[in-house]
């Protein structure tokens, strides 16, 4: 029987992996940092495994994998969130000479990871993105803050910054989002700031203006440089509100957003899957590049319930050596992140949005909508969903993590 191995076993997009493969006689070992999680608790899952955390343990975490798979007989090894696969993919050639890995080499990886790489990529290949300025001085900011355009935003080059073994995970929240010059230098100070704290100084953010819009993410499947499936979505509802996860979405097709999506993959040499966002402003504007996320993404039940189905074609790729290839796809299929995502965005939109009633209304018109988690085929997993928000809730309210669920110490 097949073995396929998988990280982040508490995360939704790792869940839909597990259902995936499991569903059709793969044995899934399910990998995870914390003993009770969602993935660790669905009816696919044959084996249960836990590793040291990542984001703490780095050089402990690829050396425990590199000794499982070195001990077990897998067939593929999935890394699924940031945390695991930068380090899988730093040790892929070691990796590799026990089980075959879904994801790019380290040098392609990073083309994605890190904004400033993507930025340039996409400038060379004509795919419009948001006036950026690449702050390599924390004096520079006073320069920046009299040119750029208002609303502005503080992104940091990576979601996940690195120093040594340790990880520390930034999001684009409300502190990242300025109005004027006198707050742009302010919160891009207090964030150098704390990248300072951490020991990352070097890693400054970069600045680009705000481009408003719709939110749309192109998932795409690509093996020896050639398109193997290819997916899209309308972000319908994110948390943060400002722009995070999805916790509502539709599935879309627009011909544009794909050729740009595989242009710039294509440039990348990519290997692997990944989504490419985008921002459109309305019918008539340019789809504006947003980041790219070079690894499985957090709304991949979708793509699943609408027809393309992600997980199965990696292993038929990456294990088998087929040609799998998927395009076809149902339009206007929905799918919802109930918890923790949308009941945050609830709370965020009626602390922060401009109509709290209409958020509530369309907030309890949603719940017919199928949810990334909670399933009648496969319930458990819906209780690990629970003991998993109260987790982070806890670790809130210790301050390891803010709310939007970075890790701040």
């Amino acid at each position: 029987m097949p073995r396929v191995l998988v990280t982040d076993a508490s995360k939704r997009e790792a869940l839909a992996v597990i259902r995936s493969l499991g569903s059709k006689g793969i044995e899934v070992t399910a990998a995870d940092s914390t003993c009770f999680n969602a993935g660790f608790l669905s009816k696919y899952v044959k084996r249960r495994v836990l590793y040291p955390p990542p984001e703490r343990y780095k050089t402990k975490f690829v050396k425990f994998m590199l000794s499982l798979v070195k001990r077990e007989n897998f067939d593929l090894l999935i890394p699924v969130s940031d945390f695991t696969i930068v380090p899988v993919a730093e040790c892929k050639e070691d990796f590799e000479r026990f089980v075959k890995v879904a994801a790019p080499n380290y040098e392609i990886l990073v083309k994605a990871f890190d904004k400033a790489q993507t930025i340039q990529i996409a400038s060379r290949n004509d795919i419009p993105y948001p006036e950026t300025f690449f702050v390599e001085d924390p004096m520079d900011i006073r320069k920046v803050a009299k040119e750029i355009n208002y609303p502005a935003v503080i992104k940091p080059r990576t979601k996940v910054v690195w120093n040594g073994d340790r990880a520390l995970m930034l999001k684009v929240t409300h502190r990242n989002y300025a109005a004027n010059e006198q707050d742009l230098i302010q919160k891009f100070d207090e964030i150098a700031a704390l990248l300072k704290k951490f020991g990352a100084s070097n890693c400054l953010p970069m600045v680009q203006e705000y481009v408003g819009g719709q939110g749309f993410g192109v998932e795409i499947l690509m093996h020896n440089q050639e398109i193997r499936a290819l997916f899209m979505h309308k972000r319908c509802r994110e948390y943060p509100i400002m722009g995070g996860a999805s916790t509502l979405r539709e599935s879309v097709s627009d011909r544009r957003l794909g050729n740009l999506a595989v242009r710039l993959l294509e440039a990348m040499k990519w290997d692997g899957v990944a989504m490419v966002e985008f921002k459109v402003k309305c019918a008539n504007y340019d789809p504006i590049l947003m980041e790219v996320n070079g690894r499985l993404w957090g709304s991949l039940a979708l793509a699943v319930a609408a027809g393309v189905d992600f997980p199965y074609l990696l292993y038929r790729t990456f294990v088998l050596n087929e040609k799998a290839c998927c395009f076809r796809y149902k339009d206007g299929v929905k799918q919802r992140w109930l918890i923790p995502g949308d009941f945050l965005w609830l709370y965020s939109s009626i602390l922060f949005g401009k109509d709290k009633i209409k958020a509530i209304h369309n907030f309890m018109r949603s719940f017919s909508v199928p949810d990334d988690i909670i399933t009648i085929d496969d319930p458990a997993p819906t209780f690990g969903a629970l003991i998993c928000m109260f987790k982070e809730l806890s670790e809130v309210m210790m301050n390891y993590r803010n709310i939007e669920g970075e890790l701040i110490r």
